[in-house]
């Protein structure tokens, strides 16, 4: 059953993380699969060996990503 709760900012950020190399399309590809996965199906949709590659993967990749958004976004508002 896919998850009636699209994720839209998990598929931004993960989204982000490819285009700027956090994860890398060819290296990446199964962990890219599963933040797919995660972001259509939920975390729980996950079998524990896609779980731990997540965890190990993406969670740093979109981390790295959502770090970045937030500088930019306390930059724009508080100026250079």
């Amino acid at each position: 059953m896919a998850n009636t709760d699209y994720d839209v900012e998990l598929y931004e950020l993960l989204e982000e993380a490819v285009a700027s190399g956090e994860l890398d399309e060819e290296e990446d590809r199964a962990a890219i699969g599963v933040a797919r996965q995660v972001i259509d199906m939920g975390y729980y949709s996950l079998s524990p060996k896609q779980k731990t590659l997540y965890d190990a993967k993406v969670i740093p990749a979109i981390k790295e990503v959502a770090a970045e958004w937030e500088k930019n976004e306390m930059l724009n508002r508080h100026g250079d």
